[in-house]
């Protein structure tokens, strides 16, 4: 067999690793346009401000792709699909024969569109060449200030580098809060404050106009007329699931790259994970895009299983589940964190003590956790997002549910997903005589 992955990231490098320890024979090739083995976008703020080097960014040994005897293609772009002859075309004019292909594509930036944009000292902070970039411009140009636009997760955390390396940093977010896809008011609020404290300056309900300058940025306009001088601006303003191979290939497209929960496109013999598609959330009932490094790893590892024929059901996305800790204010939201007047079937359950910059806040329905924020402190927030995720019934418990011993203890009868990724738990293990009879329930011989 011959086994092709587009992407070098979260998700087809777990599926790489995934389809090598099931198949020892296949040939296994990566294609990535970018020339870094395998790294977290997650932590490359913490190298644009020298809190790690680059080898702390790998999630992967160096030795990864020779170890699973797979073949890196790095700095190779995929330029088109042909589906009939089965094969990856690459930007060289090369040809890759496949005979099941994995498209873990990931995302990217968008920017607004806005008029300056060809401007020196503008950029994204998506990848780790955004940020050696970043880095080069700073030190060229001794960058004092800096607009980052986007107050969300990635905004923040360029925001809250940029300030640590001694740059005055301003925020600019079009919405009434920081953090608007991730947390509720009262959470962000507590987290806004704390980024305040620190030096940030964050600009709410304002959109950006214009970059300004002759050649290089000299300042941006908010509103109508208020300039903020600056000569770097970075843009954070969300991403996008890159869809466009998928749709010169004629493959299923909406938000994301549509996939069944075999993670299957309409392609048979292609299958998506990862940033790129959209899927069935556990918590809304919804499709949408499933950018989480979490979701990402799973679907990678199933996407391999069933490119190799085990059709196993993925359907345990939650599509929103983002931690953050600028300070030493951590904060975590998962599945739904904001509901409105509207959502009259939700009930919510929450603790606030503002003097501790504590919050807490679970979100129900039908006597099911759909979602939570925790705020200043997190302790158990895995035991509750293991709720979320496994469905777990809490309608005897909803008055203890933010009572300091709730906790796995009151559910003993429930495995809460530990038999592992794939395993189904045998049947013959609800039996009473289950331990006596176990070389046959677990198939010893």
């Amino acid at each position: 067999m011959r086994f092709v992955i587009i992407g070098n990231s979260a998700a087809g490098v777990n599926a790489a690793q995934e389809l090598r320890n099931a198949d020892k024979d296949s040939q296994i090739t990566i294609v990535s346009s970018e020339k870094d083995m395998a790294y977290s976008r997650c932590l490359i703020s913490r190298f644009l401000d020298g809190r790690l080097k680059p080898d702390g960014l790998y999630f992967k040994t160096r030795n990864f792709y020779h170890n699973y005897n797979v073949k890196p293609l790095l700095g190779k772009t995929a330029l088109s699909l042909d589906r009939l002859a089965k094969e990856v075309i690459l930007a060289s004019g090369e040809r890759l024969a496949y005979d099941k292909l994995l498209l873990a594509v990931g995302a990217g930036p968008i920017r607004p569109r806005v008029s300056g944009l060809e401007l020196s000292g503008i950029f994204n902070f998506y990848s780790l060449d955004d940020t050696r970039r970043i880095m080069k411009y700073i030190k060229d140009k001794n960058v004092k200030e800096a607009v980052v636009v986007g107050a969300g997760f990635v905004g923040l955390e360029a925001a809250y580098a940029l300030s640590k390396a001694g740059i005055k940093v301003t925020v600019v977010e079009r919405c009434a809060q920081i953090l608007p896809a991730q947390f509720d008011h009262i959470s962000s609020e507590i987290i806004r404050e704390d980024l305040e404290g620190l030096g940030l300056e964050i600009i709410l309900d304002e959109s950006l106009t214009s970059v300004n300058g002759e050649s290089a940025v000299e300042s941006v306009t908010i509103g109508e007329d208020t300039d903020i001088a600056c000569s770097l601006v970075i843009f954070a303003s969300g991403v996008r699931p890159n869809t466009l191979l998928a749709n010169e290939a004629k493959l299923n497209t909406a938000k994301g790259i549509v996939v069944d929960e075999l993670l299957k496109t309409n392609d048979p013999d292609i299958f998506a994970a990862g940033d790129c598609i959209e899927i069935e959330d556990a918590a809304t009932g919804k499709r949408q895009p499933s950018a989480t490094w979490f979701n990402a790893v799973l679907q990678g590892k199933f996407a391999a299983g069933n490119m190799l024929g085990a059709n196993k059901r993925y359907s345990g996305a939650i599509g929103i589940q983002n931690s953050v800790q600028f300070h030493r204010l951590a904060a975590i939201s998962f599945g739904i964190s904001q509901i409105t007047d509207e959502d009259l079937d939700y009930e919510v359950i929450s603790h606030y003590n503002k003097e501790k910059k504590v919050y807490k806040k679970l979100v129900l329905k039908d006597n099911l956790l759909r979602g939570m924020i925790f705020t200043g402190d997190i302790l158990k927030a895995g035991f509750y997002a293991a709720l979320i995720r496994e469905r777990i019934d809490v309608r005897a418990y909803k008055h203890k549910l933010l009572e300091p011993d709730f906790s796995y203890a009151y559910f003993r009868k429930e495995n809460f997903g530990q038999t592992g990724s794939y395993a189904a738990t045998p049947s013959c293990w609800q039996s009473p005589s289950w331990f006596a009879e176990r070389s046959l329930c677990m198939g010893i011989k």
